[in-house]
């Protein structure tokens, strides 16, 4: 297990979730299975790029994110568990993921820049239900929780939602 995926592991726990580490296999799985969770843990560190239609830091969230979707749609098709995208990242900030999540500038500038491309997918969406973020896996708490539905408040009481 890596430092990313023993403080999450350790965060959830501190929350009243248990979670398990899942076993690697050849199957595309999530890092973690709880009674009613599944988690996958994502270190985004993206590349040096010029220019909004090339930035690796949308790139980075963007891909990643469909990765996780695809794990959880492997794994739980019927999607009868929360599904829970955990990121750490020091560089990137909460608007990347938000521009991603929603194809928008930011909550607060609602503009849309994106469109296709660089968005995440609909079909990716629904097998995500909450996105974390953690700037590093020294934080207690993370730093801002993306959450489709009100229900996942139980598992970040922290934290602010959008």
């Amino acid at each position: 297990m890596n430092i990313t995926e023993d403080s999450s592991q350790k965060y959830f726990k501190r929350s009243g979730f248990s979670i398990s580490k899942i076993p690697e296999t050849n199957s595309k799985t999530p890092d973690f299975d709880g009674v009613s969770i599944l988690v996958e843990v994502k270190q985004i560190i993206p590349d040096d790029a010029e220019g909004l239609g090339n930035d690796s830091t949308y790139n980075a969230v963007k891909n990643n994110l469909r990765d996780a979707a695809r794990k959880f749609r492997a794994y739980d098709p019927d999607h009868s568990k929360k599904h829970i995208v955990v990121v750490y990242s020091d560089e990137i900030v909460r608007d990347d993921i938000y521009s991603v999540w929603t194809g928008e500038w930011s909550p607060e500038h609602k503009d849309r820049i994106f469109n296709g491309g660089m968005l995440l997918s609909g079909d990716h969406r629904q097998h995500i239900d909450a996105i974390v973020w953690f700037k590093n896996e020294a934080d207690k708490a993370p730093r801002h929780v993306w959450a489709v539905s009100e229900d996942m408040r139980q598992y970040f009481p922290e934290i602010n939602h959008e």
